[in-house]
């Protein structure tokens, strides 16, 4: 959500708690009740966009793209100074040039790099049964360093989708504020023409009303913080996850060991937190609207 959605989405919040404490008072009014139903399912909506929303790519993805690239680099570094001899040896001046291979040859832009190394993994998989016959390169050796590359490939890829994705679903809330803004509108129009005057007058109901209908400017949105720890120490875990089950939210925790979920439904979750090499573990926690439910967790190594 941007700002202004965030303002709007507090808003409706707001009417859904005014609805909730008027609900005896609108007993029997079929139009106003169908109106209402509409305005919840319209909000709904909305928290369903909220709940596709991709936590932007975490430590331990980054993590892994970099090692992979440093992993790949050095395994063509060391197969190309033993073809480099094997070359010379041979008085080939375009494989003496191929396998001509250093650290800095890789560095700059992802996608330059990927290009050089799939070139040059091509050039030593053309020559590989010599390499093998006269050098200490190893056919294991020649598929790994495919593999790491395709890996990189994927994990290249990956960010690029994550973003395309986000894009769609950033998409989506237009038409969802859209129909929950229509919604407030009718809802407005109904509560206020049956309750401003006649038998059902109620001024104070009608004075709730608007006050449901302004932004508070203070309004936090639901939160779900989480600390993690080793069982039995302070040291902070960097990469944990907590899970919200029923919305498949996810978040990950930075280097401080603090991960947090952000802009959900209040409701009663269950909540997975996990870790590498650690024993997982769920618990039941209930969060209201605007608010801000901080814990520790405690991991305890598998």
């Amino acid at each position: 959500m941007n700002t202004r959605q965030n303002v709007e989405y507090s808003v409706f919040q707001q009417v859904l708690l005014f609805l909730a404490a008027y609900t005896s008072a609108f007993a029997g009014n079929t139009q106003l009740l169908d109106a209402i139903g509409n305005f919840k399912g319209f909000v709904t909506a909305i928290d369903n966009v909220s709940s596709k929303k991709q936590p932007k790519a975490s430590k331990p993805k980054t993590k892994m793209k970099t090692d992979t690239r440093k992993s790949v680099v050095s395994k063509i570094e060391a197969a190309c100074l033993l073809g480099l001899e094997w070359a010379k040896s041979t008085k080939n001046e375009q494989l003496i040039k191929d396998f001509t291979i250093t650290d800095s040859s890789f560095r700059g832009k992802i996608n330059a790099m990927l290009i050089l190394a799939n070139y040059t993994y091509g050039v030593l998989n053309t020559n590989k049964v010599a390499l093998i016959a006269a050098t200490s390169i190893t056919a294991a050796q020649l598929t790994a360093i495919n593999t790491e590359i395709a890996l990189l490939q994927t994990l290249q890829k990956a960010p690029a989708a994550a973003r395309s994705a986000q894009k769609t679903i950033t998409a989506l809330y237009k038409p969802a504020f859209l129909d929950a803004t229509a919604g407030k509108e009718t809802l407005i129009n109904l509560i206020r023409g049956a309750y401003t005057i006649g038998p059902n007058a109620n001024l104070q109901l009608v004075t709730d009303l608007d006050n449901a209908l302004i932004f508070g400017g203070n309004v936090q949105h639901t939160i779900l913080k989480v600390t993690f720890l080793t069982a039995g120490t302070t040291v902070r875990m960097e990469g944990a996850m907590l899970t919200i089950t029923e919305l498949m939210r996810v978040g990950v925790s930075n280097i401080m060991g603090v991960g947090q979920i952000a802009e959900f439904k209040p409701g009663i979750y269950h909540v997975t937190f996990s870790a590498l090499d650690h024993i997982s573990q769920t618990q039941i926690i209930t969060i209201g609207a605007g608010e801000k439910l901080t814990m520790t967790v405690e991991l305890v190594g598998a």
